[in-house]
């Protein structure tokens, strides 16, 4: 017998599944993270991959709450650019006296290109979020991102409870956004 969803709030029954099956590989791995049989660094790589799910379910959450608010129309931005149509005088090669004008361009957004980084600013900028959640979101992107090791400016070495307590909070208030 199927069990109850923890996102049943989510219509969209592919999503539901794999925020489901999402949830039950962090349930696992939350166990072993807990287990004495392992070393502190499994412990702590326990930690990291149960981080990374957790910031995948607050990811599609926030994008789920953005698609139920705006259209990828609304969430397009236009612009100004500059477009040079003819060179009045040559002063150096780099350097140049041009007439152009400026023509607007749509600068179009999509829904499944967005990033945690973006989908959390259109949230904060559309009023889905408030400042302060956005601050919050934005920590756990940077908890997520340190699995991208050339980017790192220290040694990665430990993920500790206190960091998955603090990334479940988040996800959290996430979830009861996005339920209610």
């Amino acid at each position: 017998m199927p069990t109850a969803s923890n996102f049943s709030f989510v219509p969209d029954d592919i999503l539901r599944e794999n925020l489901d099956i999402m949830f039950d590989h962090i349930i696992v791995l939350l166990s072993l993270s807990e287990s004495q049989e392992y070393s502190e660094i499994l412990k702590s790589s326990f930690r990291k991959r149960i981080i990374i799910y957790t910031a995948s379910i607050i990811e599609a959450l926030l994008l789920w709450s953005l698609k139920k608010n705006k259209t990828e129309e609304e969430l397009s931005r236009k612009q100004l650019v500059f477009k040079p149509h003819k060179i009045i005088y040559e002063i150096s090669a780099t350097e140049r006296i041009v007439l152009g004008k400026d023509e607007e361009k749509i600068e179009k957004c999509k829904f499944e290109k967005l990033n945690l980084d973006q989908i959390n600013h259109l949230c904060k900028e559309h009023s889905i979020i408030a400042s302060d959640f956005f601050d919050k979101v934005d920590i756990v992107r940077v908890l997520r991102n340190r699995l991208h090791i050339s980017t790192l400016n220290m040694i990665e070495k430990d993920y500790s409870k206190t960091d998955l307590e603090f990334v479940f909070s988040v996800a959290r208030e996430v979830k009861n956004l996005a339920s209610s």
